[in-house]
């Protein structure tokens, strides 16, 4: 049996505050102003995948996602941050409900102070050699020290310390435990070219359902396949796409956004069967007149494999298509619009039939 979530409860991540969603649906919509906290919400799932990972927690800071642990933020750096700036006490502290019934709660205890260090401990955890024979006094220095625990329902499955100097993290304890599988994407994981092409071909139905799809972008589209040649010399994949329209393959890098975006978005689903997919800003890249056909393919196809969906958006369109691309799956979507005040987050619960009443007959925005 899948495990999908039934409720999300945030004591404290980030700008959350005090924040209870409950009765999560198959399909679940998450829009706001800008800042609210809708992509908060799908780190806090993802972390489910590997709850005990320091590097899955320190990889959470977006603009980091995607590149190297070594560059940007040092490993200090991006698990402080992960913490509300404004809260002296630094704990994230959340719980989750499964459809089960099984409950988990998940809290990231953390603690700054200062340490004093030797001259030439600091120059091991910077990187440097350091000379014993070298004339003078040897210096000493305060440094900051942040020391992290990770508790599962108040067990300790990680913890660590290090120092604001350090230019690699040292992982003294961490567990491997996942409690749900993820999939998460972002608004431009597109531009990278990524495709779980493996988990499609393997469903040679959905592949052929994923084609006619991306005939909206391209009428001439017959397949698309992994080019193997000279893959030794190269890194990653080359997906060839072969069309009508063109006298030999290409590749899908030539091809727009829009159909790297829908390509990357129903495969994701075919990937996360039994799962949880998280879509970020789902609807980017995708032109508005091929939004009902892969909306409608992907909320389908999310239902018949047994995926848990969460959509985070900015556009009334796109929530629009979204409500109203596959009317028999209306009973399965939600739409949840997220406000802060100064203490705490709330949120707006909608069924799709209460939404669509409410911006049609009403007049009202949803996000």
């Amino acid at each position: 049996m899948s495990r999908h979530i039934r409720a999300l409860e945030v004591q404290s991540f980030r700008g959350l505050q005090k924040l209870c969603i409950k009765d999560l649906a198959p399909i679940n919509i998450f829009t706001g102003d800008n800042n609210s906290g809708k992509t908060s919400i799908l780190e806090l799932i993802e972390s489910l995948d590997a709850p005990g990972n320091l590097s899955m927690w320190r990889s959470l800071i977006r603009k980091e996602r995607f590149s190297p642990l070594s560059f940007g933020l040092s490993f200090y750096e991006g698990l402080i941050n992960l913490f509300n700036v404004d809260d002296e006490d630094l704990r994230i502290s959340y719980e989750v409900e499964f459809t089960n019934g099984e409950k988990d709660q998940i809290e990231l205890v953390g603690k700054i102070n200062e340490e004093v260090l030797s001259g030439k401990e600091i120059y091991e955890m910077t990187g440097f050699s350091y000379d014993e024979e070298e004339e003078g006094e040897e210096e000493s220095e305060n440094v900051e020290k942040f020391t992290l625990q990770i508790l599962l329902n108040g067990n300790v499955i990680a913890q660590n310390e290090m120092y604001d100097i350090e230019r690699r993290n040292r992982l003294e304890k961490q567990e491997d435990l996942k409690l749900v599988d993820v999939t998460y994407i972002s608004p431009v994981r597109h531009t990278e070219g990524t495709v779980f092409l493996n988990s499609v071909l393997d469903n040679p139905e959905l592949y052929e359902q994923m084609i006619q799809i991306l005939q909206e972008f391209d009428p001439g589209i017959i397949s698309i396949n992994v080019d193997n040649a000279n893959e030794k010399f190269r890194r990653g994949n080359v997906y060839k796409i072969l069309s009508k329209n063109h006298s030999k393959a290409l590749p899908l890098n030539v091809y727009g956004d829009g159909m790297k975006k829908a390509l990357l978005l129903m495969s994701a689903v075919i990937k996360t069967k039994g799962g949880i997919l998280l879509l970020d800003e789902f609807e980017t890249a995708i032109h508005t007149t091929a939004m009902d056909t892969t909306f409608k393919w992907i909320l389908e196809t999310c239902v018949r494999l047994d995926v848990q969906l969460f959509l985070t958006t900015h556009s009334e369109e796109a929530i629009d298509k979204v409500l109203k691309c596959s009317p028999e799956l209306q009973d399965k979507i939600k739409v949840f619009t997220l406000y802060k005040n100064d203490k705490e987050t709330v949120v707006r619960a909608l069924t799709a039939h209460k939404a669509i009443e409410i911006k049609d007959e009403m007049g009202l925005e949803l996000r």
